[in-house]
C-alpha cells in the first residue's frame, strides 16, 4: 500500500507541474476542460490539482471568467530565483565558450545610466589583442555591446539619457541623437549591434542584448578583435552568429524563452 501511495504522490506532483508549465506556457487564461483536455487529464483530477494549486497561490481563479492563470506565487519564486542569479557567474562558462570558438576576447556588460560598464572577460590567445576592458566605463552609444542594450529602451528614455548630446571619442562614433535612434531601430531588428571603431580606433565589436525572464535587458556580451583579425566578412558570417547563439543561451539561464 505504501508504494501505491507514493507512485501515486509523485504522479500528482507531475501532474500539478505539467499544468503550471501549461498556463506558463499559455496566453492568457485557460478553462478546467482546457487544461484537462491538452494534458490528458479528468476533469475530478485537474479540479483537485487546480484547487491545491490555488490555496496556495501559484494558480489564480478568475470568477468573471471561470477560467485559470499562473498565481502571484509563481512570480514570487522566479523572481527569488533570479535575484540569486549572478550575472559574472553564470556567464563565465558562455564566455569561455564563445572565445574557444573564435579565440577574440569576449565580454559581459551592463548599463549603468548612458554608460556600459565591463564586468568580465575571456581574454584571447592571440599576442595582439585588445586591452582588457574589465572595470571600465564608456559611453554605451559608442559600444557594440552597449548599443545592444539601449536598442531595448524607449526613444524618450534615449533623448533624456543624452539630452546633453553625444561626445565623439573617435572619428566613427555616432554624434548624433537622431542617428543613433535610427541606427538602434536596426540593431533591434536584427539582434545584434556592431562598434566598427567608435570605441577605440583599430578595434572592432559585434554585441547582443541579454534578457530575463520577464524580457528585460539585464546585460550584454560582446566579442572584440582588432580590424586586422576582424574583417567585415568574418564579423557577419562568424562572429554575429556564435555571439548571438551565446547571449541567446546566456538569456535562457536568466528565463527568457
Amino acid at each position: 500500500m505504501k508504494r501505491e501511495k507514493s507512485e501515486y504522490a509523485v504522479q500528482a506532483v507531475n501532474n500539478a507541474i505539467d499544468i503550471l508549465g501549461l498556463l506558463g506556457d499559455t496566453e492568457g487564461e485557460l478553462s478546467m476542460s482546457e487544461v484537462g483536455a491538452k494534458l490528458n487529464l479528468t476533469k475530478s483530477n485537474v479540479n483537485k490539482l487546480l484547487a491545491t494549486l490555488e490555496s496556495f497561490g501559484y494558480v489564480e481563479y478568475n470568477r468573471y471568467t471561470g477560467n485559470f492563470r499562473l498565481g502571484v506565487k509563481t512570480f514570487q519564486i522566479s523572481q527569488a530565483y533570479i535575484n540569486k542569479l549572478n550575472l559574472i557567474e553564470i556567464s563565465v562558462q558562455i564566455l569561455t565558450m564563445v572565445k574557444e570558438k573564435l579565440n577574440e576576447s569576449v565580454y559581459i556588460s551592463v548599463l549603468r545610466d548612458g554608460n556600459v560598464v565591463y564586468l568580465n572577460m575571456v581574454e584571447s590567445d592571440h599576442a595582439v589583442r585588445v586591452l582588457p576592458r574589465i572595470g571600465n566605463v564608456g559611453p554605451a552609444y559608442a559600444t557594440a555591446t552597449g548599443k545592444a542594450q539601449l536598442a531595448y529602451k524607449p526613444k524618450n528614455e534615449i533623448e533624456k539619457l543624452y539630452k546633453n548630446g553625444l561626445r565623439k571619442v573617435t572619428e566613427n562614433t555616432i554624434a548624433d541623437v537622431g542617428n543613433l535612434e535610427a541606427e538602434l531601430d536596426k540593431i533591434k531588428e536584427q539582434g545584434y549591434a556592431i562598434d566598427n571603431e567608435e570605441y577605440e580606433v583599430g578595434v572592432r565589436c559585434v554585441g547582443a542584448p541579454v534578457f530575463n525572464f520577464l524580457d528585460e535587458v539585464i546585460g550584454g556580451i560582446s566579442v572584440s578583435a582588432p580590424v586586422e583579425r576582424l574583417s567585415e566578412k568574418r564579423m557577419h558570417d562568424e562572429v554575429v552568429p556564435v555571439v548571438t547563439e551565446a547571449a541567446k543561451i546566456l538569456s535562457g539561464k536568466f528565463g527568457s524563452k
